[in-house]
């Protein structure tokens, strides 16, 4: 299977190269399926949130997102048309509940962040990241041989494995920048772990909302705001008050 993909990728990426810009910008050529886990609590390492993730790539551009929230996303929407047409009720509590909201968009060198903090929606530039490869440390990784890359993302030290074998540079989240598939990415600390589940040839068209463009400050500044007071000022109760007191310290560790 990995040899057939191997000579899947090689020619794929030859026969895109050739092919229209358009073709290019809004068709995949691999469907990435990550394992993404984080401790939401540094001081309690059982503290572990992990959901499914869905890379969509070229290798120039891509999308990323959660693939249980795509599921809800779709399940809401069938569930509103079908209400239109019955008058039935709606029931999102029935469908499959993400807890990992955030999403990203990756064209060439540009690179989007987009996060919901209730019911508003954010996207942020990101920057590109510079990696030092060891071309000396090696890993199997599913079949794939993988090699070290090391590079620093704000205050954390992240280390990444990606394969010679599959030329695409991408990778989940907002780790590109390598000269293969990123197929394992965790911090230092091990506080954040991305790890491949799958590889799928998938032509699916990579579509992406942004929401409204904020700095990356802004955007932490929004989140502190919100995490503050979830509510927006439409509740401020003893209890309301304590739940987002425990919530903050239960909820403390953000990749951004």
């Amino acid at each position: 299977m990995k040899k057939k993909l191997g000579i899947f990728f090689y020619f794929l990426l030859i026969f895109i190269k050739s092919q229209s810009p358009k073709l290019e910008s809004n068709i995949s050529i691999l469907e990435v399926k990550y394992n993404f886990s984080y401790i939401a609590d540094t001081l309690n390492i059982k503290s572990i949130i992990s959901e499914p993730m869905i890379l969509l790539t070229n290798g120039k551009r891509s999308v990323y997102y959660s693939e249980n929230y795509k599921a809800f996303s779709d399940g809401f929407k069938k569930q509103l048309e079908i209400a239109m047409k019955t008058g039935s009720i709606v029931e999102p509590g029935k469908l499959l509940q993400s807890k990992v909201r955030h999403s990203v968009y990756k064209d060439h060198d540009s690179l989007y962040i987009s996060n919901h903090l209730g019911k508003d929606f954010y996207t942020f530039h990101a920057e590109n990241i510079h990696w030092e490869v060891d071309n000396l440390t090696h890993k199997v990784i599913q079949e794939y041989t993988c090699t070290k890359a090391v590079a620093k993302v704000g205050k954390r030290i992240f280390t990444a494995w990606f394969t010679y074998e599959i030329p695409v540079n991408d990778g989940p989240y907002k780790f590109k920048g390598l000269p293969g598939l990123i197929l394992k990415v965790n911090d230092e600390n091990k506080y954040f772990n991305f790890e491949l589940l799958s590889l799928t040839k998938m032509n699916l068209p990579i579509e992406y909302k942004k929401g409204l463009l904020v700095t990356q400050a802004q955007y932490i500044e929004k989140r502190k705001e919100y995490i503050n007071d979830p509510s927006q000022g439409k509740i401020n109760t003893p209890e309301y008050r304590k739940r987002i007191e425990e919530n903050k310290t239960k909820f403390n560790n953000f990749l951004e």
